[in-house]
């Protein structure tokens, strides 16, 4: 694998990696983002299959996350608090009264320091950030590496000064389609995951329940058809998946899109995924090279839930340190 440096104006930094088959990933310092994953089709033509923002700049703001490492938790803090130690740290709400990825303490449109460093021989980008004014002042980690079978692994790192609560993930956005036009109604979703958190009108999970119907994946669903239903959870998240599914021994989750035959493969040792098919995104989004609409892009965000602050799951995500935690996409095409 080959990494390349490129410095730009204003501190921004950006790394391409890429490894022998041809495939290409590219990074961004700001918010320790995903900016391009370029992977062929079953024709052998290469196009970048996440979102990604027009500019460099508009990752200073990056209203819907494209791409970008959310931390220090991911997801929807119910009434924008967390309790550690017996002690209830409360934040300014920016979801109805909820806290939605972090708030202001995120640090999505920060700059992360960055270095690439060699672990047993493999080279990776580190992206490393403080989160001040948060309880333990936790220091959050993302490495990135490419191997040669175009799997991309990201693998994250927590360290603090004291008890902290901690739920990091990624927001990239896929979208497998070769034409920049086309949403992704045609793609199709596969996972043996055989429980998922239904959420309240607000969005927060409120309980465990059997995937089943419109959630049941197991022999794979047409996005296009979950889209089109009326199942009362998938209105709530105005018509589409923004759910917590638990993943347990060997399950994982699968995306595969015919027309182009790219196929997306996601294994995981977080406890689960927030599976979101862009339900929120608009024509009003600064995209490059895609058309900006609703259903553009989803989103697999492995990462414990901070539903696990009001639920009994089996996991928490209060922690002084976070073991190392590694999410995996392997890219393949189907003939």
């Amino acid at each position: 694998m080959k990494i390349n440096r490129k410095n730009h104006e204003d501190g921004i930094v950006e790394y391409v990696l890429e490894n022998g088959t041809g495939m290409k990933v590219e990074l961004l310092n700001i918010g320790a983002s995903i900016i391009g994953i370029h992977v062929p089709d079953r024709n052998g033509e290469f196009s970048n299959i996440v979102l990604r923002n027009e500019s460099f700049e508009e990752y200073r703001g990056n209203l819907h996350f494209l791409g970008a490492t959310i931390a220090p938790v991911a997801g929807r803090v119910k009434d924008a608090q967390i309790e550690l130690d017996g002690e209830v740290h409360r934040f300014d709400s920016n979801d109805g009264p909820h806290l939605l990825h972090s708030g202001d303490a995120g640090v999505h449109t920060k700059m992360w320091e960055d270095a690439v460093i060699d672990e047993d021989g493999i080279e990776k980008v580190k992206f490393t950030t403080s989160v001040e004014d948060y309880p333990g002042t936790p220091e959050v980690s993302i490495l990135y590496s490419l191997g040669q079978d175009n799997a991309l692994k990201l693998e994250y790192e927590v360290r603090s000064m004291g008890p902290t609560a901690v739920a990091p993930t990624n927001h990239v956005y896929f979208n497998l389609n070769s034409d920049t036009e086309t949403a992704i109604g045609n793609h199709f979703v596969r996972s043996g995951a055989s429980r998922y958190l239904k959420m309240d009108d607000t969005l927060i999970p409120e309980s465990i329940a059997v995937c089943e119907g419109i959630f049941n994946l197991q022999k794979g669903k047409a996005l296009q058809e979950v889209f089109e239903s009326d199942d009362a959870q998938i209105k709530v998240a105005n018509g589409g998946y923004d759910h917590y599914f638990l993943l347990e021994g060997e399950d994982h989750i699968e995306v595969y899109e015919p027309k182009s035959g790219r196929k997306v493969t996601m294994d995981t040792d977080f406890p689960g995924l927030v599976f979101y098919t862009g339900n929120n995104l608009d024509d009003g989004l600064p995209l490059a090279e895609r058309k900006p609409q609703k259903y553009m892009g989803f989103c697999m965000e492995a990462q414990v839930t901070p539903a696990a602050q009001h639920m009994d799951l089996g996991f928490e995500m209060e922690a002084q340190e976070m073991d190392r935690k590694e999410t995996i996409f392997r890219f393949s095409v189907e003939k």
